[in-house]
Formats: structure tokens, sequence, C-alpha cells
């Protein structure tokens, strides 16, 4: 009777252990896809992405996450193509959390240095006009998102306010799914996304954050790849 009884106890740890590989680490592709995003739980409500880089003629990547296979999905970091990790923290027990990372082409504009004077942001309760999106007429669009010759071009940085800048450029772009507006703080190591603008729009406003008083502001059409095979965990913990 014992014995039986221990090999029960060591069937289910190794069942235990099976469901938990597939729950951290499985893939919804095509069958037969090897996977080429993982995920699994450092913590019980700590997630770890780990993924290779498909396209390294993309400029960048999106890592997003979705509670359902089939999405929606939201952003949680554009990062460069030499990152191929990601920790994504705190969240809630006991809850099914669906990964995928898309490349993003698109080539950006000369970048443009400014210098904002002193100023503590004082907020308005009236209508500021110049925060708006809008497209100023231009010449007519000729390039793909993944042609060099589609990076915008005229790229201005003009100060509205101490803590307030508008962009203008001139769109070369057919394809676009949109705009991302870049910025660069001074001494920082490298750009980080600022806004995401709608396709076809050529002039933005910026509200500026009290360590951007000097920053490189650059912006680049973007249009997303084809993403990774999704990977998929279900957290611990209590809720």
């Amino acid at each position: 009777m014992e014995q039986h009884q221990v090999l029960a106890t060591v069937i289910r740890h190794l069942a235990a252990a099976v469901s938990l590989v597939v729950l951290a680490g499985c893939s919804a592709g095509p069958t037969g896809d090897a996977p080429n995003l993982t995920a699994t739980l450092s913590t019980p409500v700590d997630a770890e992405l780990s993924w290779r880089v498909a396209d390294k003629a993309a400029a960048g990547q999106v890592v997003e996450y979705s509670n359902a296979e089939n999405g929606p999905y939201t952003i949680l970091e554009f990062l460069p193509l030499s990152r191929t990790t990601y920790k994504h923290e705190d969240l809630i027990p006991q809850t099914k959390f669906f990964y995928r990372v898309r490349p993003y082409y698109g080539t950006a504009s000369p970048s443009v240095e400014l210098t904002l004077p002193p100023g503590e942001f004082e907020e308005s309760k009236e209508f500021q006009e110049w925060l708006l999106p809008s497209t100023r007429p231009g010449p007519p669009a000729h390039a793909s998102v993944r042609d060099a010759r589609g990076a915008p071009t005229d790229f201005t940085v003009t100060m509205v306010n101490p803590n307030g800048v508008k962009l203008t450029w001139t769109d070369h772009t057919t394809d676009e799914e949109g705009f991302l507006v870049e910025i660069k703080p001074d001494g920082a190591p490298g750009f980080s996304l600022a806004a995401m603008v709608d396709p076809n729009v050529n002039t933005y406003g910026l509200v500026t954050q009290p360590t951007e008083k000097k920053a490189t502001y650059r912006v680049r059409p973007y249009r997303f790849g084809e993403p990774t095979t999704i990977a998929a965990l279900t957290t611990g913990g209590n809720l």
C-alpha cells in the first residue's frame, strides 16, 4: 500500500510540473511553429519574457499583452532591437496573460535639439488649440514606410511656452499606421516614445516634463510587422 501511495504522489508531482511548463511557455501560433517568445513566472505575479529578434532590419519592437488570446492587445513598451527580454511586474493574481512582440518599421526624421527657459507647468483652464494634432497642406506622399525616402522632412520644434513645444513635419509616406514622436532628454542614453500620432498628421503639440527642459526630438512614420508566436501564462497568488 505504501508503494502505491508513493507512486501516486510522484505522478501528481510530475503532472503539476508539466502543467506549469505548459501554462508558462505555451505558444498559440499555428501547429508546428517553433515558439520565438516564451513567458515564465519569476514570482507568482511577475512575468519574464524572452524572445528572438526575427527581423534585424526593423526600426524597433513593441511588447504587448492581453487577457484574451485574440486581444485586444495593449502596448507595454517600445524597445530597441538590442532588447530581447522584458519583465511585466505586479500582475493580477490568478489571471491569464497573453503576450506577443511585434517589429515596427519606419525611418526617423533628422533630430532637432531645443532648450526651454525656466518655468513651472501651470495647467490652464482655457482651451489650448496648439495641442491639437492637425494636417497642414503639403506635397503628395510618395514612399512606403519601409523605404528610407519616406522619412519626414522639414521637421521643426518650436517653443510655445516654457513647458510646451509645437512639432511640424512634411509627411512622405503613403502607408503609415501613424507617427511616433520620440524624445531624448539631455543626458538620457537614447530616444524614448513621447506620443503616438494618427496617420497623415503633420503637426503636434507636446507638453514637456521638468526633466525635458533640454531635449532632442524626432518623428518617424511607423507600420507594424508580423508578431511573434503568442506566449501565455497564468499568475498565482491570491486575489
